[in-house]
């Protein structure tokens, strides 16, 4: 009767590595950064206002970040140029000066 009731309850594990996952689901892990709370809530802001500007399109908060991302490598000399404008001695205003 335990095996039976061990079987049952490990099904729904079962079930999940049996069903089709995207190659872009595998593709994606969970990192950690530290990001200013001002950006962050500013982020937060600007994707509730492109998602409601593209309704009834649906865009996932990861596509966001990840659009946002992909466009800032995309112009990465773009963003060179204002990151040194903004510290003009070549300093971070971070201790790791990264």
């Amino acid at each position: 009767m335990s095996e039976e009731r061990i079987n049952r309850l490990s099904e729904r594990f079962r079930r999940h590595e049996k069903s089709p996952i995207s190659a872009a689901k595998r593709n994606r892990g969970r990192r950690s950064f530290y990001v200013d709370l001002d950006v962050v809530e500013r982020l937060d802001q600007t994707y509730l206002a492109v998602r409601h500007n593209l309704y009834p399109q649906d865009i996932s908060k990861s596509e966001f970040l990840e659009a946002i991302l992909e466009y800032g490598l995309e112009n990465l000399d773009q963003i060179q140029s204002n990151i040194g404008a903004s510290h003009p001695d070549g300093t971070s205003e971070t201790a790791g000066g990264s």
